[in-house]
């Protein structure tokens, strides 16, 4: 009998601290809604650090864009502040807690502050749909509420914010051959939305609009085209960067022997023999085969 006794006692026991926690949570909720706004300066006397917010990207915009004036931009997004402050700091004090510390929040309510103010910008229009929300990033993941790099507020450069997570492509990028973000010619944004896209977060409808964009020479329509190009950039190129030459995924001549088993037959004693010579697998189809991505002029993509 003593077994289900101390069963019993360690269910009770459970069951008093989850009621306890459960009137924990709810008593700081009915708190927080008690609290009334104070204004930043009574923030700013506690918090000296977040003192030059109003010369950040974000206290320069909220008095313009969304007609928020200083004094109400830190409760703006922390919510009523007087509980709080009358705390004096004091962590014990359960009304310390009744402030908002958005990194504390779950994904979805930290990017919520967010989009209460965001949500109508043309670049915010797929991120519902976006890999970055779909995959539990949030808002903070990447940018600083109070200060931050560039127009974005990005708490790092925007090269080391998306290659912070993007490990594989940091390393593409370290490769012979590549696209020039790490150097500062080129940033991840040229090419991709962060906050929503249709394929792989692009700014453009498909992978092939992306790089036409820059290469438009390579685009067409042309009189002959070759079909892969039409298909995807990607059947021949890694994007972000290749040991072999343009970012080739394999070294020529064998990229194309992928599609083109047998490039040129050979007559051995009469007969068709199907092989590549030395001389080919030396050398590159592009020697020949200069407009490899379409021609005017021949259909073997010839000069």
């Amino acid at each position: 009998m003593k077994p289900k006794q101390s069963s019993a006692f360690s269910c009770a026991v459970a069951a008093a601290f989850a009621l306890v926690a459960v009137f924990a949570i709810t008593g700081t909720a009915r708190a927080a809604d008690q609290a009334e706004k104070v204004g930043a300066t009574t923030c700013v006397g506690c918090h000296a650090e977040y003192g030059s917010f109003s010369k950040s990207i974000h206290g320069k915009a909220w008095p313009s864009r969304q007609k928020i004036a200083f004094e109400q931009s830190c409760e703006t997004c922390h919510g009523a502040g007087s509980l709080h402050a009358n705390s004096g700091g004091d962590k014990s004090n359960p009304d310390f807690a009744t402030i908002k510390k958005p990194t504390a929040l779950t994904v979805a309510d930290q990017s919520a502050i967010c989009l209460s103010c965001h949500k109508k910008e043309k670049e915010l229009m797929a991120w519902g749909t976006g890999a970055h929300k779909q995959n539990g990033v949030s808002c903070l993941k990447c940018h600083s509420m109070h200060k931050g790099e560039g127009k974005a507020q990005l708490a790092k450069s925007e090269t080391e914010t998306c290659l912070n997570c993007h490990k594989n492509k940091r390393a593409d990028l370290q490769l012979a051959s590549h696209h020039p973000i790490l150097e500062g010619k080129m940033g991840c944004t040229g090419c991709h939305n962060p906050h929503g896209g249709v394929e792989a977060n692009l700014k453009a409808d498909s992978l092939e609009e992306t790089c036409f964009k820059c290469h438009a020479d390579k685009a067409g329509p042309y009189a002959f085209e070759h079909p892969p190009v039409g298909e995807s950039c990607a059947n021949c190129h890694k994007p972000h960067g290749s040991q072999n030459a343009y970012l080739l995924k394999q070294a020529q001549p064998f990229l194309c022997m992928r599609c083109h088993k047998w490039p040129h037959v050979e007559r051995s004693n009469g007969v068709n023999a199907t092989s590549i010579t030395n001389l080919e697998q030396r050398s590159r189809c592009t020697d020949c085969h200069h407009e490899i991505h379409g021609s005017d002029r021949h259909a073997a993509f010839k000069n």
